[in-house]
């Protein structure tokens, strides 16, 4: 079975039903794509996801510009079709020649309260995306780390580059925390995600310092606290990566989360 779940799904602005998504979807390389989650039946921060989606389409140099207006229409469509108010939806766009645009809703699982208040363990783990800025379909290097993280129980991979550079989460970003100061890897190594940008802007309120630059591996035991963001997590306290432990009940930490919280409601 595919990704797809629910009830409809919708391919170059036509309904059709889940089980007929096999025959219909067609994932062919390259493939971009967006994960927006939907809160009370709102997509949230589409304007952002859009814009990275077109920006993915520059970096492959592909013919392709999305309508933010129009893929809300279709999301809020999707969203009256399937009867939900709070879930993740995927836009896949590939096939550029001809064009074909998916828009479906995937498994969501967000963190749970538990999971906001005592951290997640997370492992590092050697890895390189081809041109990170431009958020491409990788299901190779994405069912090995699955693979990874169900056997070890763990919630995240953070990826190392061929230099021992920490760069980003496998479907994430992270932050480390020192002396009120944010550190994360620069955003040419990574694909930038939209909560990682809400949380600079948020640091900027709060006129805390963000410093974008490389962090080495043997660098991670500097550092007081650290978290993932991404659509899904929100803004999620790591409690350890590998046997490395972090404080989950940083102040600056706790600051960021409720302010996100804030973004959302």
């Amino acid at each position: 079975m595919g990704e797809a779940v629910l009830k409809y799904f919708l391919h170059n602005a036509k309904e059709y039903e889940v089980n007929n998504f096999d025959n219909i979807y067609k994932e062919v390389s390259p493939s971009i794509y967006e994960v927006i989650r939907l809160i009370n039946g709102k997509p949230v921060f589409l304007e952002d996801h859009i814009e990275r989606l077109n920006n993915s389409a520059k970096l492959l140099n592909v013919n392709y510009c999305a309508d933010v207006e129009i893929i809300r229409q279709q999301i809020i469509q999707l969203a009256k079709l399937n009867n939900i108010q709070n879930y993740n939806v995927k836009i896949v766009v590939n096939n550029f020649n001809t064009l074909d645009v998916y828009l479906f809703f995937i498994k969501s699982i967000y963190p749970s309260e538990a999971d906001y208040k005592n951290g997640v363990k997370t492992t590092l783990y050697k890895a390189i995306r081809e041109n990170p800025n431009a958020k491409v379909i990788n299901s190779t290097l994405r069912q090995k780390i699955n693979k990874h993280l169900e056997e070890n129980n763990l919630y995240e991979a953070i990826l190392v580059n061929n230099f021992d550079e920490i760069t980003e989460g496998s479907r994430s970003n992270i932050f480390f925390i020192k002396d009120n100061k944010l550190y994360t890897a620069p955003k040419e190594d990574v694909l930038v995600g939209i909560t990682r940008i809400k949380v600079i802007e948020i640091a900027k309120k709060l006129e805390l310092e963000v410093i974008e630059d490389k962090i080495k591996v043997n660098q991670i035991n500097e550092f007081q606290a650290c978290f993932l963001t991404g659509t899904s997590p929100k803004v999620l306290p790591i409690s350890h990566i590998d046997d490395k432990v972090f404080d989950v009940k940083n102040s600056v930490l706790k600051k960021i989360m409720l302010e996100y919280d804030k973004m959302l409601s």
